[in-house]
């Protein structure tokens, strides 16, 4: 996907966290070059802090999800894609994307096709003023 929109100023966090009885230590070698683009950052998560985080957002208001319950509480968030608006801040809670879906493989299109309408002239303008 990312071949396919080469000029598309996005940056690709990709969080590798164990979750499998084999997962015991970070990723290397021929996995991590499976995303060799420039635009991509990856992080060994040792902890699921990010998948931690992730739960607890969505259940401290599900409906801002698009859940209509919460999630369990060793719920862990893996094998899923979120796009964010550009400029979106990480701060207190998670910003809510504006695309998630999972299992990745099986979210490309749809993938593709928020990070196209993010990438748009003046998506998120109104909403994403600069902060003086």
């Amino acid at each position: 996907m990312l071949r396919e929109l080469p000029g598309a100023p996005i940056r690709v966090l990709v969080v590798w966290e164990p979750v499998l009885a084999t997962d015991v230590a970070a990723p290397f070698g021929r996995v991590l070059a499976l995303m060799s683009d420039p635009r991509v950052v990856q992080y060994w998560d040792s902890d699921r802090i990010v998948s931690a985080d992730l739960v607890r957002s969505a259940n401290a208001d599900p409906v801002r999800y698009g859940m209509v319950e919460r999630l369990p509480s060793d719920f862990i968030a893996w094998d899923v894609v979120a796009v964010f608006e550009p400029g979106e801040l990480w701060e207190t809670d998670v910003p809510v994307p504006k695309y998630y879906g999972g299992p990745v493989v099986q979210s490309i299109d749809d993938t593709r096709a928020a990070i196209v309408r993010a990438c748009e002239p003046d998506a998120g303008s109104a909403r994403h003023a600069p902060r003086n």
